[in-house]
């Protein structure tokens, strides 16, 4: 689904690759436990923390140019704010899990560039 893009690490760090690699390995080690709350809060309808961890999930997704999965996590944050329904809540954290595990061995590999 997505396609990394580290402009704005690149532009954050100065060119730094070894800040670059520790913001990739942060986001390789963060995303899946946030995945996992979302996860979880969403099963037990948990609205308002459904919309907190697709809140701070939305700005990490940006810092390896992931434009695509930040607005699907801005979707979720949207319907658990409004609409709640769960049927599109669960497709839309299926996106973003499935867009995550797309990337990351694309990240992994970065890491390896980089070092």
């Amino acid at each position: 689904m997505g396609k990394i893009d580290l402009s704005y690490l690149e532009n954050m760090s100065g060119g730094d690759n070894t800040m670059i690699v520790e913001m990739i390995e942060l986001f390789l080690q963060e995303t899946p436990q946030h995945l996992n709350n979302l996860k979880e809060a969403d099963q037990n309808a948990l609205w308002s923390k459904v919309a907190s961890e697709a809140h701070k999930i939305k700005p990490i997704m940006l810092y390896v140019g992931l434009s695509d999965l930040n607005l699907v996590c801005k979707k979720i944050e949207d319907n658990a704010k409004g609409d709640q329904d769960s049927e599109l809540s669960k497709e839309l954290i299926k996106q973003l899990e499935s867009g995550y595990n797309d990337v990351a061995g694309d990240l992994e590999t970065k890491i390896e560039e980089l070092r």
